[in-house]
């Protein structure tokens, strides 16, 4: 007895916890359901609540609808995309101060590569651009110690585990629930802004929600439009007089027909399938296009870029439109620099002691755009020929070639000695068109001049070039006394030809008695 009553009383208490349960799993169900709902349309009050949430530094569900929003919608996702990897399809590079010495310059070359070094480097610079569309974006560092600190790795942390501090603005990372500040050194974070305001709503992804919102709505309401009009219509008929259970049976039989394509009803009942005639989503797809081209026109500043109708890309348009896209590139690539410099080259530089504060170089990409460079070397030979003071230093960046190194082998004309040969009797001849002159010596200097001009220029950029890459005066002095500066090969045969041409000119006049 005492068995069964045991057995009753637990009988009892599981039915009372199974009750106490089932309120709480409905609720857990309807929360999923209406979680999934919510994101298929996102409902203005699904925003509404989320985005006041992030106005107190909860931003966990901000981010939530962010990453969901990016993932559902091609459109967002594809036109973000782009505007992504125009920023990391830079080259990068580490810039020293403009004064920097030879050891400074060694030293950046050295950071450069232990940069370049760390694992997927390239995509963790592309996991620090997520800041476009969602405010920020944040780093952990892994560092790899021993004779040197390094990163190991850069990891990517969703933005959904952090929350703000409402007093410093700061952000905190959660930890079993609970906040904890960022380890110094252990974090690089970009924090983007699309407009002004605080973090959480300077995010682009704020104007985005909006409009995924609006299109959602009509993009449910057309699968709703085409389920019904895209299928025939099913229609039973029974003969009067049958009951209930008999009308159930062939409202079954419809209901399987559409979901399994299969099944069966009375003989003295059927089923007629009637085709819908005027079913149409022209109106739905309109509604859903304009969408998107307000999505373009935040993301991109555009919809030229985007889209290709053959109505509106024009060339001219299409210049001004990739004008408005690199105006945006130059804003993103101004924005992620300083995020990098800040926590990733300064804590390298300063955990290993390679630069003082004020002599860091900095990190940065080349936005620089393509140049015509045939055309620039001939503007810059004629500015030379007019007497225009030109920076050697300038033409090499505004032709994009480098300075070569102390230990390269310089690039030369090919075929010069043959030129030169091929020349020579021209030269002569320039020369000997004094002759008939007046006053020849005058005229004989003068043509000799302009053929010492090149080779005077060249030694004098020589000079330059030393002065330039030269890292103390000592060096400078060492450098230009190992130069040698005679004249050697074209310039010593325009010498030549320039006195037997004086010599044969002055014994032509002495024969003629001047």
């Amino acid at each position: 007895m005492f068995s069964r009553a045991k057995a009753a009383l637990a009988a009892a208490i599981k039915k009372q916890i199974a009750q106490i349960q089932a309120p709480f799993e409905l609720i857990r169900q309807q929360q999923t359901y209406q979680h999934y709902r919510g994101v298929m349309t996102l409902d203005p009050e699904l925003l509404a609540s989320a985005f006041r949430q992030a106005d107190y530094g909860y931003i966990t569900r901000q981010a939530q609808l962010f990453e969901l929003i990016e993932e559902r919608d091609p459109h967002i996702y594809g036109e973000l995309a782009k505007r992504r990897r125009s920023v990391v399809g830079l080259d990068w590079d580490l810039y020293p101060r403009d004064d920097a010495s030879q050891a400074e310059i060694d030293r950046t070359t050295e950071l450069k590569g232990m940069i370049a070094d760390i694992n997927n480097i390239e995509d963790s610079f592309y996991d620090l651009t997520d800041a476009i569309g969602k405010g920020f974006s944040a780093l952990e560092i892994y560092w790899r110690t021993g004779r040197e600190w390094v990163p190991e790795q850069l990891l990517w942390v969703p933005q959904r585990l952090f929350e703000l501090s409402r007093d410093s603005n700061e952000l905190l990372l959660l930890v079993n629930g609970q906040r904890e500040p960022l380890r110094p050194d252990g974090w690089i974070v970009h924090e983007h802004r699309a407009r002004s305001g605080y973090i959480e709503s300077a995010a682009l992804f704020r104007v985005l929600a909006w409009t995924y919102a609006y299109k959602a709505y009509n993009v449910l309401d057309m699968q709703k439009f085409l389920e019904l009009y895209g299928m025939p219509l099913r229609l039973g008929r029974y003969p009067s007089g049958i009951d209930t259970k008999q009308r159930n049976e062939l409202l079954q039989g419809l209901r399987s027909l559409g979901a399994d394509g299969a099944g069966i009803i009375p003989s003295t009942m059927a089923i007629d399938l009637i085709e819908s005639k005027n079913g149409k989503a022209t109106d739905f797809m309109d509604v859903i296009g304009y969408w998107e081209k307000k999505q373009s026109i935040a993301i991109l500043g555009s919809t030229l870029t985007s889209q290709a109708d053959g109505k509106t890309s024009t060339n001219a348009l299409g210049e001004i439109h990739n004008a408005v896209r690199q105006e945006i590139m130059y804003h993103d690539v101004r924005q992620v620099v300083p995020a990098i410099n800040r926590g990733l080259v300064e804590p390298i530089v300063r955990l290993n002691g390679m630069f003082a504060p004020d002599r860091m170089p900095r990190f940065g990409y080349d936005t620089s755009e393509s140049v015509d460079q045939k055309m620039l070397v001939d503007v810059l030979e004629k500015a030379a020929q007019l007497g225009l003071e030109i920076d050697v230093g300038w033409a090499h960046d505004a032709l994009q070639i480098p300075r070569a190194g102390k230990d390269s082998k310089l690039l030369t004309t090919p075929g010069r000695a043959q030129q030169a040969e091929q020349s020579a009797l021209a030269k002569l001849a320039a020369l000997a068109q004094v002759a008939d002159e007046a006053d020849a010596t005058p005229a004989f200097a003068q043509r000799l001049a302009l053929l010492s001009v090149p080779h005077e220029q060249a030694m004098v950029d020589q000079v330059y070039a030393i002065l330039a890459d030269a890292g103390s005066y000592e060096e400078a002095i060492e450098k230009i006394q190992a130069l040698s500066l005679s004249p050697g090969g074209a310039w010593v045969d325009d010498i030549t030809q320039g006195l037997v041409t004086a010599a044969l000119s002055g014994r032509a006049d002495i024969l003629e008695g001047k």
